[in-house]
């Protein structure tokens, strides 16, 4: 089982970003990361991966004692099995980036803690 996944320089310099400005730990924002790529029904099977120069996570760290749920939620979104390697490695790793991404365009955006947590708790 892989316990190791490095993201992209891109997305940590995002998640940096993210995590000076909103006080938050960089775990919790890849979690959050996580969650609203979901939102997006394309799958990230083959989301671009840009380079894997960034910060290094171990699996404990980002799942922590929901490690079975995340996987159900990426296999559910997947629509598809998903090996315990392949899915840490690749699918957490690509929901992560992609996430980041449209978490740090969002707070671009309005340029406020504040106001960027309560468009983030907003249901979709």
């Amino acid at each position: 089982m892989k316990n190791k996944l490095r993201i992209s320089e891109t997305a940590t310099e995002q998640l940096t970003f993210l995590s000076n400005r909103l006080d938050l730990k960089r775990n919790i924002i890849c979690r959050l990361a996580v969650a609203e790529s979901l939102t997006v029904d394309e799958p990230v099977e083959n989301y671009s991966l840009k380079d894997r120069k960034g910060l290094e996570f171990n699996r404990p760290t980002l799942t922590g004692d929901q490690d079975l749920i995340f996987k159900t939620l990426i296999i559910q979104h997947e629509k598809k099995q998903i090996d315990d390697d392949t899915f840490f490695s690749k699918y957490f790793r690509n929901h992560i980036e992609r996430g980041i991404d449209m978490l740090y365009k969002d707070y671009q955006k309005v340029n406020s803690p504040i106001n960027f947590l309560m468009k983030l708790a907003e249901l979709k």
